[in-house]
C-alpha cells in the first residue's frame, strides 16, 4: 500500500487509468483482520479520490464491494462512505446511486452487518445537514 501510496502522489490525475487494476484488491483489503491494515487502505482511497479521480468517479467502481462476501468489507464499504462524505462532502457523490446499497445490507444475513448498516446509514443524513445548513455567502 506504501508503493501505491507514492504511486498516486508521483502520478496524480495520470493514476486514473490504474485505478481498475488496483481497486478490486482495495475492496479486499477494506475486509482485512488487522485494523491497522483497514485504516491504511481507507486512506489509499480517499487519497486517490483526492489525486487521482473525483470521489463519483471512484465511488461508480467500488459499489460491487456492499456484495461482497466478507461482511468486514461490506462493513469496511460503509465507512468509507462516511469518511468520503466528511473529507470531500456530499456534493461530490451522487447519493442516490450509493444509498440502495447501503438499504440492501440493512437485510444482510449478518447480525453484525445489518447493526453497523443502520449505524451508518444514520450518519449519512447527518452529514447532508451539515453541508446544507451552512451559510450561503
Amino acid at each position: 500500500m506504501d508503493i501505491l501510496s507514492a504511486l498516486v502522489t508521483r502520478l496524480q490525475d495520470r493514476f486514473k487509468a490504474q485505478i481498475g487494476t488496483v481497486l478490486p484488491s482495495l475492496i479486499d483489503r477494506l475486509g482485512d483482520a488487522k485494523d491497522s491494515v483497514r485504516e491504511q487502505d481507507q486512506a489509499l482511497l480517499l487519497k486517490i479520490m483526492d489525486q487521482a479521480a473525483n470521489p463519483q468517479y471512484v465511488w461508480d467502481r467500488m459499489l460491487g464491494g456492499f456484495k461482497h462476501k466478507n461482511f468486514r468489507t461490506r462493513e469496511g464499504m460503509c465507512v468509507c462512505l462516511v469518511a468520503t462524505l466528511n473529507a470531500s462532502g456530499a456534493h461530490t457523490l451522487t447519493l442516490n446511486k450509493i444509498v440502495p446499497h447501503i438499504c440492501n445490507l440493512l437485510g444482510d444475513p449478518n447480525s453484525q452487518m445489518r447493526v453497523q448498516a443502520q449505524t451508518h446509514t444514520s450518519r449519512i443524513p447527518s452529514t447532508l445537514l451539515q453541508e446544507t445548513s451552512q451559510p450561503l455567502i
